[in-house]
């Protein structure tokens, strides 16, 4: 990009200034979600038009509660953070327990996640010389605030500012505006920085992905919030409903229940194989349905309510031994033929340890095999086996995944997760996301599943589940398991079997594939 200075007075070159709120009805929704509350936003202060001055930005906005921040950069990536207390010159840090740093469109294309605060103490950093900055400002970095800065002391602050960790400083004292002599076009090429993960949750992907590597913007917006009035779900929600479905839906009748019923009933493995039944692993992390989507389909071929595994919520697995479940339909008094197996959750310190979870797919954990946080598996185990068959191997991995929370996840989960499906692929092992709890995604799930392929805040928790693990779109599988249900419900057993039924072919293809390379030796 060809740049050129742009030095003229303020005021007789204001007329790049973009005059219109560039935050959308869409980023409001999502913001309005992440907030927990329906908000109205109000424009304080808009660098192209009130200029990128430090002290403008305090004039404009300390003292005025709830701000949300947003930049603008010139590759059309849009992130920013929001307090929920108010900005100050103190030159102190703010506490804020509900602060958040988010994307919300990368390369123009909407990426929305959220990153809560991890450090309240630490939320904002208040200084009359820096604009909005999220995160502690170490007191180097301030030194010669407010002094005319020659080319020795910019080159410092830059060097010190790359060495200090900072979630989120936008910019310091005063940045003109720069032109772009090529398209003519005006911008901001800040002096601050942006790399999450010190006070707040550390993203799953680099910065790169988020701010495209830079600083340079066209334009940055901080706006008050104020909460509305308490409104119904469905007023808060409706920006997020489409008229076209982002995925064709399954037909929602008793008709196409049997169907997959039948389906999964009659499964049976690749003949050539000899085996009786394949092994589907249910790996995620704590609290994300893995035991409950064991329970789901066997209420489904019981057909009632069931809970057979363990399921709920706590801050540590409530699963703490493998457990390979098989499924009787009790229809035809015969078990289906695979099992679903169901191993501890993904969590921080007291994880898997990761060569129990190559032990655990190359089927040397027999059922019930009990895994110990302090040690991993040996051959002197209990339920260790020593020299597994194909029969004892997993076949196929499906990852469970609360949408309410990928965005969010503990950075020692996802690099448990991560490390799982290196191994998965070394294995050239199938693998498939169940996407649960779509319902505190959007409430008006939980009032109708079929609304899930017309939301779009369903779509978009797919998106990010896809881009965290590493797979296709059409490989991750909404899924409403029963939790509060007492009765089976035909919407909610047919996404299940949806899910199931495609599990199985990706089953039968690794199958096809291991018969293959079998025949060619």
């Amino acid at each position: 990009m060809a740049r050129a200075a742009f030095e003229d007075s303020w005021e007789d070159n204001k007329s790049f200034s973009r005059p219109t709120e560039l935050l959308t009805a869409d980023d409001r929704a999502q913001l309005s979600l992440w907030i927990g509350q329906k908000c109205h936003f109000e424009l304080l202060y808009k660098i192209s038009r009130d200029s990128c001055c430090s002290k403008k930005f305090h004039q404009l906005c300390d003292r005025k509660g709830p701000t949300v921040t947003i930049l603008y950069n010139t590759d059309n990536s849009s992130y920013g953070g929001f307090l929920s207390q108010s900005w100050e010159s103190s030159g102190c840090c703010i506490k804020d327990q509900h602060a958040f740093l988010f994307t919300l469109s990368y390369n123009g294309v909407r990426k929305p996640r959220k990153f809560p605060v991890t450090k309240p103490n630490q939320a904002a950093y208040a200084h009359n010389n820096l604009g909005p900055t999220f995160g502690e400002v170490e007191s180097e970095l301030l030194r010669g605030a407010g002094q005319q800065q020659n080319n020795a002391v910019s080159f410092l602050f830059k060097k010190t500012l790359m060495r200090i960790p900072i979630d989120l400083m936008t910019f310091k004292s005063k940045i003109s505006p720069t032109r772009d002599t090529a398209s003519g076009t005006h911008f901001f090429a800040l002096n601050g920085r942006a790399d999450f993960g010190s006070a707040y949750q550390r993203p799953t992907v680099n910065m790169n992905d988020i701010n495209n590597g830079h600083m340079c913007i066209f334009d940055l917006e901080v706006y008050s919030v104020k909460a509305t009035q308490q409104v119904s779900s469905s007023t808060l929600y409706d920006a997020t409903i489409i008229s076209k479905p982002w995925r064709q839906p399954p037909l929602w009748h008793e008709q196409n229940l049997q169907t997959l019923k039948d389906f999964v009933s009659n499964y049976k493995p690749l003949p050539d194989m000899e085996i009786s039944e394949v092994n589907i692993l249910l790996v995620g992390q704590i609290n994300a349905g893995k035991s409950s989507f064991f329970n789901t389909l066997n209420s489904i071929f019981r057909g009632e309510i069931s809970s057979r595994a363990c399921a709920g919520t706590s801050t540590h697995s409530l699963t703490t031994a493998l457990r390979k479940y098989k499924i009787r339909n009790r229809e035809f008094g015969s078990y289906l033929n695979f099992r679903l197996c169901d191993t501890r959750g993904l969590e921080g310190e007291n994880s898997m340890h990761y060569h129990d979870m190559q032990l655990l797919l190359d089927g040397y954990l027999t059922d019930q095999y009990k895994f110990n946080p302090m040690a991993h598996a040996s051959q002197r185990d209990p339920g260790f086996v020593s020299h597994p068959s194909f029969q004892d191997k997993i076949h196929c991995v499906a990852f469970v995944v609360d949408a309410s929370a990928i965005d969010v996840l503990h950075a020692d989960v996802s690099k448990n997760l991560l490390y799982f499906r290196s191994l998965i692929v070394e294995r050239g092992l199938p693998h498939v996301v169940y996407l649960t709890k779509l319902d505190k995604v959007c409430p008006l799930v939980d009032q109708d599943v079929r609304k899930i392929y017309y939301s779009e805040a369903c779509k978009q928790a797919l998106e990010i589940a896809a881009d965290v693990i590493g797979i296709p779109r059409g490989h991750v599988f909404p899924v409403k398991n029963y939790e509060q249900e007492t009765q089976l419900q035909t919407n909610v057993s047919i996404l299940a079997l949806t899910a199931m039924r495609q599990t199985l072919v990706f089953a039968d293809d690794y199958l096809e594939d291991q018969y293959e390379l079998q025949s060619d030796q």
